[in-house]
């Protein structure tokens, strides 16, 4: 029978590597997840950031807004929010790394961590023609529309802007956007008027249609 005489330090080692190998893996597996769940669940979690500005300002929230733009076709719009100074038309975009461009670009810029490029087509450009299109059909004035794109924290924006209508910007930064907007020196939003606005888009919403809700 064979017998090994290690010293306590080779016992050690045989022990200890085994447990980091192990930790190690662990800790992948669980940053893989993570960032799956953050994917997946990327929409739900601008809608609770959304949300609680909602609360917290009793800002009315639309969320999963679908209208019709032609005989043939359907926009979405993710959340609308009615403040008191502007409407904020919100879209979420996951990005794959870090976003470049400039505003009026078509299609912006995607660098993946290891380099990578990719092209979207740029999240501005949609929110605008949703914008466009809303204010033609409700009769909303357009200055009154602001359109966000927000996009995971994670990711680096280079995009290069200066509008004061448009904007894509983390996720995280919204609040302090919002309030950055609704400080501007104009005038609040008639009461009757924005109860208006709200029943004019809630009116349009086939969301309430397609699931039967009334």
């Amino acid at each position: 029978m064979m017998r090994f005489n290690l010293s306590a330090g080779q016992w050690a080692f045989f022990i200890i590597v085994p447990i980091v190998v192990i930790a190690i893996i662990g800790v992948a597996i669980f940053f893989i997840l993570r960032y799956r769940s953050m994917k997946k669940d990327f929409k739900y979690h601008c809608y609770k950031k959304i949300y609680k500005i909602a609360m917290d300002r009793d800002y009315y929230l639309i969320n999963n807004f679908l209208f019709r733009i032609d005989s043939a076709h359907v926009a979405r719009i993710d959340h609308i929010l009615f403040a008191d100074k502007y409407i904020y038309i919100i879209n979420d975009f996951y990005v794959e790394g870090d976003v470049d461009g400039k505003e009026n670009d078509a299609s912006f810029i995607i660098i993946s961590k290891d380099g990578k490029k990719q092209y979207m087509d740029n999240p501005m450009a949609i929110n605008a023609k949703l914008v466009n299109k809303l204010s033609l059909i409700t009769g909303i004035n357009q200055s009154l529309m602001i359109g966000i794109s927000l996009i995971n924290d994670d990711c680096r924006c280079g995009v290069q802007t200066t509008s004061k209508s448009s904007y894509i910007i983390q996720a995280n930064r919204f609040k302090q956007l919002v309030k950055a907007i609704e400080s501007r020196d104009i005038g609040l939003i008639n009461k009757d008027q924005l109860a208006s606005a709200v029943k004019a888009i809630d009116k349009l919403n086939r969301r309430k249609r397609n699931s039967g809700a009334k």
